[in-house]
């Protein structure tokens, strides 16, 4: 009996202890004091080191459609960009077609070729049926594809014999050259469509995504702020001829951005770009036509939640307009339009200048 109860006394101190040990009682622990002290002043010096949100000065923009000049390509314009990826502070407009891609300056309202580098590697299987391109900036290289070509091409400006010249080199496999490519294995999928994201281009076909949700064009911005100067990250998506807009506003740092608008628009073609022309933090949404590529056509701006029907300005063309793009020509800060028309089945294009 003595031992069953020296047991039982046992277990009740036993469980005491573990109980004790699991459930400590709250005390005033300096460690613990010391550590919240600190987290709050990390808080307060991030706080008055958060980066001050600077108003865009808003300007007049004198629409005015003026031809700057044409080029011959060659072969059928795919894509169309600008950037200053050769550093002198003026953009350059960047020409994909389904052979190579031009860096073409544009000055005193006159375009001159800069660069030409040819696509190389091998033939993507099957070809797609309309031929398609991209055109999307990373830091300091130009990142394209054409559905004619298995690979990507990375475009830069490199030192060479004193100047600088335009050079490419393969990027990643982005289509299939005569065997699938499997989702999830090493190899990327698709091409680049905005920085950091890859759509798969439907085998055969003229557009991203799946045959049941075709995606025939993305255009990203991470670089224009609102009226109040808070970051915006703005997507525009071509949904068949319908295109989505979706505008995210951001914290002053950028780090954490909600959904602020929604806008959609009906019947317009492959030709888009986004862009804040007028500096007043609200974008605008620069389109052209549903029609068959060639075919007459035209280039409506129109801002996010404006007036879509009359939209900012329009300017039409006997021609049909294969691409358009937003650069600083003249390193003054403001970005014009540059359009590029051609007519039905000519490699020869007109480009324009809308402002």
């Amino acid at each position: 009996m003595r031992w069953r109860l020296a047991a039982l006394g046992a277990a009740v101190i036993v469980g005491v202890s573990v109980g004790a040990t699991a459930h400590p009682a709250p005390r005033d622990d300096y460690f613990a004091r010391l550590a919240a002290a600190v987290r709050r002043g990390y808080d307060d010096a991030l706080a008055a080191r958060a980066p001050k949100l600077v108003p865009p000065v808003p300007i007049a923009v004198r629409w005015k459609a003026t031809r700057v000049g044409s080029l011959e390509l060659g072969a059928p314009l795919v894509a169309m960009t600008a950037a200053d990826l050769d550093e002198d502070g003026k953009s350059e407009l960047y020409l994909v077609t389904t052979r190579d891609v031009l860096a073409v300056g544009v000055a005193a309202g006159r375009v001159h070729e800069l660069g030409r580098v040819a696509f190389a590697g091998e033939l993507a299987v099957p070809a797609s049926r309309d031929p398609v391109g991209t055109a999307i900036v990373e830091g300091a290289e130009l990142v394209v594809a054409a559905s004619p070509w298995a690979h990507e091409l990375r475009v830069s400006w490199q030192v060479h014999g004193g100047g600088r010249a335009l050079v490419g080199q393969l990027g990643a496999v982005v289509a299939s050259a005569g065997a699938p490519v499997v989702p999830g294995s090493a190899v990327p999928v698709g091409v680049l469509v905005c920085p950091g994201e890859r759509l798969p281009l439907v085998p055969g076909r003229n557009h991203f995504g799946d045959v049941a949700q075709p995606v025939y064009g993305v255009r990203c911005r991470a670089d224009l702020v609102d009226a109040e100067g808070a970051p915006l990250r703005v997507r525009a998506t071509l949904l068949g001829t319908r295109i989505e807009v979706l505008v995210d506003r951001c914290s002053a740092g950028g780090t954490a951005c909600v959904r602020h608008a929604t806008h959609e628009y009906k019947d317009y073609g492959f030709a888009f770009e986004l862009a804040d022309l007028d500096r007043d933090g609200t974008p605008e949404l620069v389109v052209t036509g549903a029609g068959a590529r060639g075919d007459a056509d035209a280039v409506k701006v129109i801002e996010l939640g404006g007036d879509a029907r009359t939209g900012l300005f329009r300017q039409p063309f006997t021609g049909g307009v294969v691409g358009v793009t937003a650069l600083d020509s003249d390193g003054d800060g403001a970005q014009e339009i540059v359009a590029a028309v051609r007519l039905a089945g000519a490699t020869r294009v007109d480009l324009w200048r809308l402002n």
